[in-house]
């Protein structure tokens, strides 16, 4: 199972019990979640500036931080890639964080998905 083929991902207003779910798929896959996996987390936000501008805030060390346009008519798509345990706390943390960013800029944070190449 790997990102290409088929990432494990939650979606907005995602519950407890939804991240308990992707835990089992990962476990029921043969993944370790207490093991450190690549998370990635899009965020829609309308213009290339204000993508850009995110796209800087949330450059930190451990995280890669692509722009790229979107299907979504006047939006631009902000993806951040960066390695972390699957822990629920951790989880809701990362996406406080990207959720208030993205609404900084006029943008909204869209999901977040594992991926499982090389695991």
């Amino acid at each position: 199972m790997g990102f290409l083929r088929r990432p494990t991902e939650s979606r907005p207003g995602a519950t407890g019990d939804d991240f308990n779910a992707m835990i089992d798929r990962l476990r029921r896959a043969g993944v370790d979640p207490a093991l450190p996996h690549v998370t990635r987390h899009f965020m829609y936000v309308p213009g290339v500036k204000a993508a850009q501008r995110l796209a800087r805030e949330l450059k930190a060390a451990g995280r890669s931080v692509d722009v790229e346009t979107s299907a979504r008519r006047g939006f631009w798509l902000v993806i951040v890639s960066q390695s972390m345990i699957l822990t629920k706390e951790q989880m809701s943390s990362v996406r406080a964080e990207f959720e208030a960013a993205a609404r900084s800029v006029g943008g909204e944070y869209d999901r977040w998905q594992v991926d499982l190449a090389g695991s």
